[in-house]
């Protein structure tokens, strides 16, 4: 016969065994939506084909997020494919009301493609290309981002046969030439590779939120030859620096100053005893 008190103690150890349980089943909630797609940014340097950022296995699953910036280039990537293999790519925007109206395409270059005729810039010798206009989507389908829970607009989503063994780009541009924000997933397999950048879910989110977007959709002004430098001209040109965010279009100041207090943060509590 077991006793009132242990079938209390029995009772009481189930509960913490359960409560265990469910901590354990949300922690890998939480930690498998990071494995499942990795996160790359593009801060304006990777805005050729001799700059591409590479990646080796399409099957596996990543986002790369990029501001086209002033002087609004591509972006470009760069991938190794093999013959009959199947390319899943989704081309989407952050959901911002100064991105509603914008409209990327996206192009796949790479051998066995039809003759490229249209691109706004030059293609390596000897490729072919497709190209994706987005102007169709009128009302783009809205879904939230895997890893943050942020919103986004989706554009394209294309499962592409791959041609012919070799290496193929993607390349993603404002037709317009507008200061624009968006981002490129390509595959669909879980993946545990490093990210290009620290904190990679903290400028994820930051990536989305309209205050660190000054000026999106707005068209870049044509280069102006510099004004000779007079008495003063530092301080002002170093208080204009943080309006005007980056040339090569890297995330404007306010998001870096968010960045970096949250980086601040951590280092604080990690330095703190009894954490």
């Amino acid at each position: 016969m077991i006793t009132r008190t242990r079938r209390a103690t029995l009772r009481g150890r189930l509960e913490r065994l359960a409560l265990l349980a469910v901590t354990l089943a949300a922690l890998l909630a939480l930690a498998s939506p990071a494995r499942a797609r990795q996160i790359f940014f593009d801060y304006g340097d990777h805005s050729s084909a001799e700059d591409a950022l590479e990646f080796s296995d399409i099957h596996l699953s990543r986002v790369v997020y990029s501001e086209l910036g002033c002087p609004s280039r591509p972006v470009w990537l760069k991938l190794g494919a093999a013959q009959g293999e199947t390319l899943r790519v989704q081309l989407g925007m952050p959901e911002m009301d100064a991105l509603r109206r914008e409209r990327p395409s996206l192009a796949l270059l790479g051998p066995g493609l039809p003759r490229p005729a249209g691109l706004p810039f030059a293609a390596p010798a000897g490729l072919g290309a497709r190209i994706f206009a987005t102007r169709s989507a009128r009302a783009a389908e809205v879904v939230r981002e895997p890893v943050t829970g942020a919103r986004s607009w989706l554009l394209l989503d294309q499962r592409i046969e791959v041609p012919e063994t070799g290496s193929y780009h993607l390349v993603a541009w404002s037709p317009e030439a507008r200061r624009a924000r968006l981002w490129i997933a390509i595959g669909e397999e879980p993946t545990e590779e490093l990210s290009n950048v620290d904190d990679p879910v903290e400028r994820a989110v930051a990536f989305h939120q309209p205050w660190t977007a000054p000026d999106l959709s707005a068209p870049c002004a044509p280069a102006r030859r510099p004004a000779p430098a007079r008495p003063g001209d530092g301080a002002r040109a170093a208080a204009c620096a943080h309006a005007a965010g980056p040339a090569q279009g890297a995330l404007p100041g306010l998001a870096a100053a968010a960045l970096a207090a949250a980086a601040a943060r951590r280092a604080r509590r990690r330095g703190t005893p009894g954490r």
